[in-house]
């Protein structure tokens, strides 16, 4: 015979005014600037506005359906855009100094290396606990 577990929490530990909405930040260090960058976690929600502006809807021609696709790149540069608290990769100084104007994801791909920009997308996931090598697979289920 199995046991009845009484629950030990209360919907009000679940209410939102009782939940902890800190937003997480991390020092990110790169050896070839003299401060650090600063990432903030992102939410369900801005993930979701992130992946709707990098997918397209296309009629297939020979189904006559319309198809998503989402191009997972722009998502993850996006992502890392906005997780970017500092250094402000708004600022038209900066933008300037590497002349990427209003580019800010072409401005993290000049000023980073190729090795720092992939170590920074992967603090930017594992803030906002994102599972790298499960996203694809999830993003194919979720398709489905």
């Amino acid at each position: 015979m199995t046991e009845q577990v009484q629950p030990q929490a209360s919907v009000e530990d679940f209410l939102k005014q009782n939940v902890n909405v800190e937003t997480a930040t991390e020092k990110v260090e790169f050896k070839r600037f003299k401060s650090a960058f600063v990432i903030k976690e992102l939410t369900n929600k801005k993930v979701d506005e992130l992946r709707a502006t990098a997918t397209t809807k296309k009629k297939n021609p020979q189904t006559g359906q319309v198809e998503k696709h989402t191009d997972e790149m722009k998502v993850a540069e996006a992502m890392m855009v906005e997780s970017v608290v500092i250094p402000n990769l708004n600022s038209k100084q900066l933008q300037e100094s590497y002349g990427d104007l209003a580019d800010p994801v072409g401005l993290l791909k000049d000023m980073l290396t190729v090795g720092e920009l992939q170590d920074l997308s992967s603090k930017v996931m594992a803030l906002s606990g994102i599972n790298q090598n499960n996203l694809k697979d999830k993003t194919d289920e979720v398709k489905k």
